[in-house]
């Protein structure tokens, strides 16, 4: 698999992962309180973080316009659950 011409076959694909990076780094550089400077009352790193989310918001699509069905609605409620009480044994 060559990754070079992954990135041209696919290109929305590379820009969401670019910009899942973007969002990413710019959270953790924002954590440790890195900030190259300000831009209006928020910091140069949160606003990129921003709009890197806001980018791959837009990119994004509904994968199925189908309304959902009773047993997909059970399995999500039966995941939230789980991952409820897992989150609560830390």
């Amino acid at each position: 698999m060559n990754p070079i011409a992954n990135i041209w076959n696919h290109p929305k694909t590379s820009i969401a992962g670019l910009l899942i990076a973007i969002a990413t780094i710019a959270g953790i550089l924002s954590q440790h309180g890195i900030t190259l400077g300000t831009a209006g009352s928020g910091t140069v790193v949160s606003l990129i973080g921003a709009l890197a989310t806001a980018i791959l918001g837009l990119l994004s699509r509904d994968p199925d316009s189908q309304p959902a069905t009773s047993a997909s609605i059970a399995k999500l409620g039966v995941w939230m659950l789980g991952s409820e009480g897992r989150a609560g044994h830390r």
